[in-house]
């Protein structure tokens, strides 16, 4: 089928708008401060948004219609089972304390925020820095194999040539604006991708002849599609309930992209609101999964093509079934999953290797607009060198993408639960932390899905989940077997009087009914550049 006219009017209309919130909001920014953490931050709409359609990303849409069809529910439960609860733990023990923290001092970044929870020191920084460049660089990957599968599959376009224009497109909405323009886009981009994959989900179903035919077709199939965990393979057990607990429950805040938005809330009034939001567009955001396993009925009815490989079926469908302007339009759902989260991690990989490594760990002088400047070439170097690796893509997008979702939590999600809600943790304890979730969670990771496919390390146990508990393990041993030290994080939460209030602040607390000044929703103002 010929892609024509009306669907590339579809997919240019998306772009342009999406190019034209980027380029309003960068208008905004005048400091890192507004760069990195929008100022004096924005309200729950805002921030549930920004929130899940990072999360729900490109590769993740892609991935979800190729789990459904490739292993049923097994993925699905693995990589989703506990997400729901853990994204709501997240709010209720980091949102409060990463807000105020963020008005009391110079925190634009997670290596900001450890550091400063850890007597400034500059070992936590550079440890943290290193896994959030490490893991957001595997996920900018699978990212930017999300893209090409949109301009090779719907286009024609060469590998080299869809990589290049997506790229670019994200580099154009989102450099000059940084958070602003990501979250703003993001607010466009989500109601966009949820839209399409509940009526993605929804055809799929309606096709099979409802959800009681598709069961019952997925397990004259094969039994083990209905079944939470397979008997032998990649989905056993160990994999998917491990990865569920430990990912899905106890870190799943430790991705950057998630827990960098806390930064942004405008007030604590807003927070109350954000995990039932948030909750709520997420079930939108995952929908597209009946759409695989409907696939999967389908292909072995004869009604759709075979296709060769999983992640192949979303664009084997919108092709196969719909008219060009609908596949258009589908088609910009899917490049909108792609930029959601591609844009958050090239800024957060930006700011850790120029910020946290060579501003506040090499001590290397710059002013505040030199920093943006090298932060924004850090940027562009970082999706250059990512799309390069995406030219080979690897076979499953979903597997890697979950390697890279595994490999932040091991990292990072211990050393930022623990730290903002332990006050015995100490320095030594981070050390061992980080040391331990980027050994087993990220490099093992990695290496099991290159150097050791055939026999991987630590088998059949989920490596990601082994590294968020040998991360925990570590923090919480060492932490207890050294002295104790005071932290400025936790003198914040002692004060008696109320701190001023910005003027966005009085109207939050307005609209909520609320007592401006009071004690539970105040906010100092930010601190000056």
């Amino acid at each position: 089928m010929s892609f024509g006219l009306s669907g590339a009017i579809a997919i240019v209309l998306y772009l342009s708008i999406t190019v034209a919130i980027g380029l309003l909001a960068a208008r905004r920014v005048n400091s890192m401060r507004d760069y990195m953490i929008a100022g004096n931050g924005f309200g729950k709409w805002l921030v549930s948004f920004g929130v899940v359609g990072t999360i729900v990303s490109g590769a993740s849409l892609l991935g979800n219609v190729g789990s459904g069809y490739g292993t049923g529910y097994a993925l699905y439960v693995m990589t989703m089972g506990f997400a729901f609860l853990g994204l709501t733990v997240a709010y209720l023990l980091l949102a409060k304390p990463m807000t105020v923290t963020a008005r009391r001092h110079e925190v634009y970044t997670l290596p900001d925020l450890l550091a400063l929870r850890y007597g400034d020191s500059t070992t936590v920084r550079v440890l943290s820095a290193t896994g959030v460049v490490l893991g957001s660089f595997i996920y900018m990957v699978v990212q930017f194999v999300a893209m090409a599968w949109v301009g090779t599959t719907v286009f024609g376009w060469s590998q080299l040539a869809s990589v290049a224009f997506g790229g670019a497109v994200v580099i154009l909405y989102s450099l000059g604006g940084g958070i602003r323009s990501a979250i703003w886009t993001n607010l466009f981009q989500m109601i966009l991708l949820a839209g399409f994959a509940v009526w993605i989900a929804v055809w799929g179903i309606r096709e099979v002849g409802g959800l009681s035919a598709l069961h019952e077709k997925l397990g004259a199939i094969s039994p083990e599609y209905l079944e939470p965990w397979h008997s032998d393979g990649a989905f056993v057990w160990q994999n998917v309930l491990l990865y569920a607990f430990f990912i899905g429950f106890l870190a799943y805040a430790g991705v950057p992209h998630v827990n960098t938005k806390f930064f942004t809330i405008r007030n604590l009034e807003v927070i109350r609101w954000l995990p039932f939001i948030s909750c709520f567009l997420y079930l939108f955001g995952i929908a597209a999964i009946w759409a695989g396993t409907s696939y999967r009925v389908l292909e072995d009815e004869g009604s759709v093509p075979v296709v060769n490989d999983p992640d192949s079926v979303l664009p084997t469908l919108i092709i196969d079934q719909f008219s060009p302007f609908v596949v258009g339009i589908l088609c910009a759902a899917v490049l909108a999953a792609v930029m959601s989260t591609t844009d958050s991690f090239m800024l957060l990989s930006g700011a850790a290797i120029v910020r946290d490594i060579l501003k506040q760990s090499i001590g290397v002088r710059m002013s505040d607009r030199r920093e943006m400047l090298y932060t924004r070439i850090a940027c562009v170097v970082l999706m250059v060198a990512a799309g390069a690796l995406a030219l080979n893509p690897p076979p499953f997008v979903m597997a890697l993408m979950a390697v890279a979702w595994g490999a932040l939590s091991a990292m990072l999600g211990p050393v930022v639960y623990l730290g903002m809600r332990w006050r015995r943790a100490n320095t030594k304890g981070a050390i061992a932390s980080l040391s331990a979730g980027i050994l087993v969670g990220g490099v093992v990771a990695i290496l099991n899905e290159t150097v050791f496919q055939d026999s991987p390390l630590l088998s059949p146990w989920n490596v990601a989940a082994l590294g968020v508990l040998a991360s925990y393990v570590a923090h919480v041993v060492v932490s207890l077997a050294t002295a104790p030290e005071p932290s400025k994080i936790f003198a914040h939460f002692r004060d008696e009087q109320p701190s001023p209030l910005d003027d966005d602040v009085h109207e939050e607390g307005a609209k909520a009914g609320g007592t401006a000044g009071s004690k539970t929703n105040s906010l100092p103002p930010a601190p000056s550049e």
